[in-house]
């Protein structure tokens, strides 16, 4: 009678760890199929291809109107804008910054600056 009782007390003590033990639950459970994805069709862009219309008015009457030494506020004055900010770094105490203005037909005038103060000016497409 001792040892049948031990005997059922051994599984009623692994039947309530069992039920507890969140690794033996986990193999009870079943497997849980993934969820299908709905089938979708292709999305067809149509949206138009990028043309060549720039953001800014790039001329080279502008491009001229940049010099060396001018205020990065005075730049962004005679375009319009900030222009977009293509290089920014920090040494020797001082902050570089190199800004792009982007016209009509991939007209471009490149602008560097140290410390907001124009350094070196470049352009491309200009005539």
């Amino acid at each position: 009678m001792k040892n049948s009782l031990n005997l059922c007390l051994a599984i009623l003590l692994l039947v309530v760890l069992g039920c507890t033990c969140p690794k033996l639950s986990e193999l009870g459970k079943k497997e849980d199929a993934p969820t299908p994805r709905p089938e979708t069709s292709p999305v067809v862009n149509s949206t138009p291809p990028v043309t060549a219309k720039g953001e800014y008015d790039v001329t080279m009457a502008k491009f001229d109107r940049v010099k060396v030494g001018m205020k990065r506020t005075e730049v962004e004055g005679v375009f319009g804008g900030a222009g977009t900010e293509y290089y920014s770094g920090k040494g020797g105490g001082s902050t570089f910054i190199s800004v792009k203005y982007v016209g009509d037909n991939y007209k471009t005038i490149f602008v560097s600056y140290r410390n907001d103060k124009v350094t070196s000016k470049t352009q491309a497409g200009l005539k």
